[in-house]
């Protein structure tokens, strides 16, 4: 008891000071400061995950109906040059175009007669993502039979 007397005695003197355990204000700031930062981070890295998902699943999309679009135009018996468009729904939208590819090198001999036509079959897919227009394109090349009537001549 004579302890505790004396050091009560020495507290309210103040000549003896006793360590409290805990932290300061300027510590609980600094420590909230670098939470607010890291957490401010960590979502700005799940937004942009989600932003990249959706774009991701907009280009699957697009090239997945460029791929169906592409094979209806390989199906058809005839091929000709020229271009179209159309829609696939309100969101993606296409464009085909159809060229033909000269096979001979640039001197032609009209002696030599190629039984087939080259095309070149390009589609190209079209649409808006929130505030920019994106699109990509699919393309093959398709080897078409002379038609008799172009032999002839």
């Amino acid at each position: 008891m004579e302890r505790m007397g004396k050091r009560q005695w020495c507290l309210k003197r103040g000549e003896r000071r006793r360590v409290r355990g805990g932290f300061t204000l300027i510590e609980v700031v600094v420590a909230l400061a670098i939470l607010s930062v890291g957490l401010t981070v960590v979502i700005e890295l799940f937004a942009g995950g989600l932003r990249l998902a959706r774009v991701s699943e907009e280009y699957t999309k697009a090239v997945n109906y460029g791929r169906i679009k592409m094979e209806e135009i390989a199906v058809k018996p005839t091929m000709e040059e020229g271009s179209e468009e159309g829609k696939f729904d309100e969101t993606f939208h296409w464009q085909v175009g159809v060229k033909k590819v000269d096979v001979l090198p640039i001197e032609k001999r009209p002696e030599l007669k190629v039984p087939v036509e080259f095309f070149q079959i390009r589609v190209k897919v079209i649409w808006k993502s929130g505030s920019k227009e994106r699109s990509t394109s699919v393309e093959t090349y398709k080897t078409m039979p002379v038609e008799e009537d172009e032999k002839e001549s």
